[in-house]
């Protein structure tokens, strides 16, 4: 067991977080009751790089974990459906990129069964072939380049990440509740993914059993501020990439669970719990929920807004989306988030002491105060625009990966491929440059550069 404690990082101190305690949508104990949705959507703008086959028409009936799409680059991986209901609407994007496939849902909720059969007397090929039909291949993910991971292409070694340290997100131990044997038996089944090690990285003092139970998988333990629950931390300490042919396959401890539930009960694993929080909630009105996958933005919101012009994020607040009401949940997020909206410029605002304005490099007197310890209700306004980058050192103080930071995104800026390589590219994603953004004075979103430089290295790597 390996002990990961970084001190380098920030937990951004946010207005707004969720309560304590997870409750059913559909609670009596709510304030507002909130049924089943009437319609959920398969989210697919997550795999905008992916060229699918639609399997499926408007006005079809279809059930859940029923094949909705194929990925055309890996014939066999299937997207499924998260509801069971009739087809209502097919929306699609920029030169008819699919982007969502929005389900009517039916009252009774049929599941697309398989019989239930034993791990223990299936092949990998078997296996393999399993998620792909059943959708569990389009969770899990491959570093370097953070891809679909390819099934045929075996993993040295497989992360589960069972840690969540991003602002908002719900404690991986409320995804496993309950569900114990199931976390197990899909740790099992990953395990037969590799010939290499399963690691599972939970929090330091954890009281999960289901994580400190684990069998057959290599546990370590993790500590420190955000972006500890990120897994190039988990990656660089316990097996760090060098190569861009060192294939190491990701999947967190919800889609972990899914995955054995499916494998134990022959039917799908539809519910996950989420974040309803941020400044722009009403204070009574956040917390985290059981809801299923594709939940629509405006029942998740409905009577909690607080007045105003507010911006909805679907994800947390650093590596989310702008959403609508109209809307739905990502398929691989887990907070919904709201913040008010602030287009208005403050009267000699340099001026100002700026007591109840966060500042991490300290422009402001709040910046001197950190032993007063409070949280700070954020608004969309970034006070400033983008300008040239003005101190590195501010980057480095809350990236705890060893690379830095500065040069590497303006080594992918540049398109210096091998430059970057060198620096680390091939150890990263977009979301591990979150907080460097976020305490950037020079406004620069360095996870959309990162990630796009990704994208263009992987098509001349992998081509």
């Amino acid at each position: 067991m390996a002990y990961i404690k970084i001190t380098r990082g920030l937990d951004i101190p946010l207005g707004g977080k969720p309560n304590e305690h997870a409750h059913s949508l559909s609670s009596a104990s709510q304030v507002i009751s909130l049924d089943a949705p009437s319609i959920v959507s398969l989210d697919l703008k997550p795999f905008a790089d992916l060229k699918f086959k639609l399997l499926i028409k408007q006005d079809e009936a279809v059930k859940i974990g029923q094949p909705l799409v194929e990925d055309k680059g890996c014939p066999g991986r299937m997207f499924v459906a998260p509801a069971s209901g009739v087809i209502k609407e097919i929306r699609r994007g920029y030169k008819r990129i699919l982007q969502e496939i929005i389900i009517t849902v039916r009252e009774d909720e049929p599941f697309a069964e398989r019989p239930a059969k034993p791990l223990e007397g299936m092949s990998k090929e078997n296996l393999i072939e399993l998620m792909k039909e059943k959708g569990f291949f389009s969770n899990i993910r491959v570093r370097p380049f953070n891809n679909l991971a390819d099934p045929y292409k075996a993993p040295r070694s497989i992360f589960v990440k069972a840690i969540e340290s991003a602002p908002y997100n719900p404690p991986a131990e409320m995804q496993v509740q309950g569900y114990k044997d199931e976390f197990q038996l899909g740790l099992n089944a990953l395990a037969k993914l590799t010939t290499g090690t399963v690691h599972l990285i939970y929090r330091a003092g954890s009281t999960c059993k289901a994580f400190i139970e684990a069998q057959n998988v290599q546990q370590h333990t993790a500590e420190g501020p955000h972006p500890i629950g990120n897994v190039s931390v988990h990656i660089q300490a316990l097996d760090p990439i060098k190569r861009a042919d060192d294939i190491v396959w990701v999947v967190n401890a919800q889609q972990v669970v899914a995955l054995g539930y499916f494998l134990a009960h022959g039917h799908y694993h539809i519910e996950r719990v989420i974040s309803i929080a941020g400044p722009g909630i009403l204070p009574d009105r956040t917390g985290y929920f059981k809801v299923q996958a594709g939940y629509p933005i405006a029942s998740l919101l409905a009577g909690r807004l607080q007045p105003g012009c507010q911006r909805l994020i679907s994800g947390d607040p650093l590596t989310g989306r702008k959403v609508e009401e109209t809307d739905f949940l990502g398929s691989e997020d887990y907070t919904c988030c709201v913040f008010p909206e602030n287009n208005s410029r403050e009267f000699l605002h340099f001026f100002r002491l700026g007591i109840n304005k966060y500042s991490f490099s300290k422009g402001y007197l709040s910046g001197h105060l950190a032993r007063f310890k409070k949280d700070y209700s954020f608004t969309t306004n970034q006070h400033g625009e983008q300008r040239a980058f003005i101190d590195s050192t501010l980057y480095d103080q809350v990236q705890p990966l060893a690379i830095p930071t500065m040069l590497l995104v303006k080594a992918v800026m540049a398109e210096d491929y091998e430059l970057a390589e060198s620096l680390g590219l091939l150890e990263v994603c977009g979301e591990d440059f979150a907080l460097p953004s976020f305490v950037d004075p020079s406004k620069i979103e360095m996870g959309e550069i990162i990630d796009q430089g990704l994208k263009r290295y992987a098509s001349e790597v992998l081509a």
